[in-house]
């Protein structure tokens, strides 16, 4: 009973070390996981408030970008019209230039035509013989200078216009260089504008695609955000069934301190009636070694009485057969008897001690009449009585005190 009740609380005593380890386990793992949330949390705030910063410069370039790409295109629209307005009027400068190279060369074709007309004129003044060519030129003598005249100041009022034609000419030259100079210009002017507008064309798609790479970190860090949340529902959850389980441990704990300070209680009756049955057991013991020796001295008397009344009386011997020896032997086969029972505590007491060879956890078989009718096992031992745990009884028998040990 006492290795019982040891084994009984030694396991009471692991089970609340094992709830207390578990107990300590699941607080730490519980720090551990709230210590990592809020450290998870706090990141996921410093990249929120990041990408947020990283999305409102985006946006604010994006804005400008486009407030300087309609800026370029209401100068493009400009410049084009601009262009337009320069090649019609350089259209019209060549046109004019056009006419005037014909006047020009028209007026060119009338002066040949009138010198050539002169040097005819000429040539027949000096080779005409006839008289009334001579009174027609002396006749008309003044006519001819005022003709000749006429003809002199319309050459020079053609050489002047000549002379301004080709200063136009060559003013119209310059203009239209100018022109071309500002075409070039206007040209290198649009191609820049166009290359900013490819330019900025690039930069708002690369924008746009930074606001998407923005927008789709932002949707992952949500979906993050979420995943961490219903993480930390289940972490909660679980928390919860942890701590549950650690109450029900904690009432096993204390039903199991209850039924420790009762097995403690019991362990105390128990050595208590032990004590109790101890001092039974020596009180009896003592009364069987009274009645031994009282049996003995009576004995010590009978022989004494037998030996001075042989004389007198002479009895038959009494003769036992071997067989009879033997069967009594096989029939008696116990070397002690049970002393007292205990039904309560399912344990005897009987009269075989540590002299007689005993010793704990030695098995013995109780005999009636020959008879197996159960078996013991010795848990305690003293020098002349001992105590066995029943361990299995014949069905249908009841050990009896005097039943037979062996």
């Amino acid at each position: 009973m006492n290795n019982k009740i040891k084994i009984l609380l030694v396991g009471l005593a692991a089970l609340c070390a094992i709830s207390l380890v578990i107990a300590f386990q699941l607080n730490a793992v519980n720090k551990s996981l709230r210590s990592q949330y809020t450290q998870k949390e706090i990141e996921w705030q410093a990249d929120k408030q990041s990408l947020d910063q990283q999305l409102k410069s985006t946006l604010s370039a994006r804005n400008k970008l486009n407030t300087e790409l309609s800026d370029l295109r209401v100068k493009f629209d400009s410049l084009t019209k601009d262009q337009g307005a320069l090649q019609g009027k350089f259209d019209l400068v060549t046109k004019e230039r056009a006419t005037l190279v014909e006047k020009v060369q028209d007026m060119a074709k009338q002066k040949k035509d009138l010198e050539e007309e002169v040097a005819k004129l000429k040539k027949g003044g000096a080779t005409s013989e006839e008289p009334s060519a001579v009174q027609t030129s002396v006749a008309g003598a003044p006519s001819d200078d005022a003709y000749w005249a006429n003809i002199l100041r319309e050459k020079a009022s053609l050489e002047i216009q000549v002379k301004n034609l080709n200063t136009q000419l060559s003013d119209l030259q310059l203009k239209t260089e100018k022109a071309m100079e500002e075409g070039r210009k206007l040209e290198l002017q649009l191609k820049t504008t166009l290359e900013g507008k490819a330019d900025l064309e690039r930069r708002i798609v690369y924008n746009e695609k930074l606001a998407e790479t923005l927008s789709e970190d932002l949707v992952r860090e949500k979906r993050d955000k979420k995943a961490i949340s219903e993480q930390l529902i289940s972490i909660r959850s679980e928390n919860f069934e942890l701590k549950s389980r650690l109450m029900a441990l904690g009432d096993k704990k204390t039903s199991l301190e209850t039924k420790l300070v009762d097995l403690q209680q019991e362990r105390e009756v128990l050595s208590k009636r032990l004590s109790e049955l101890d001092q039974i057991l020596q009180e009896r013991v003592d009364q069987i070694i009274q009645v031994k020796d009282d049996i003995k001295q009576a004995r010590a008397q009978t022989k004494e009485v037998s030996t001075k009344d042989s004389r007198v009386v002479q009895l038959q011997p009494i003769v036992v057969k071997a067989s009879e020896e033997a069967g009594s032997r096989k029939k008696t086969p116990a070397a002690g008897q049970v002393l007292a029972i205990n039904e309560e505590n399912n344990f005897v007491i009987v009269d075989m001690g540590e002299q007689d060879g005993v010793k704990v956890g030695e098995t013995l078989s109780i005999y009636r009449n020959t008879q197996k009718i159960a078996t013991v096992e010795v848990i305690q031992t003293r020098k002349e009585i001992s105590a066995a745990d029943i361990k299995s009884v014949t069905s249908g028998a009841k050990i009896k005190v005097g039943d037979m040990v062996s």
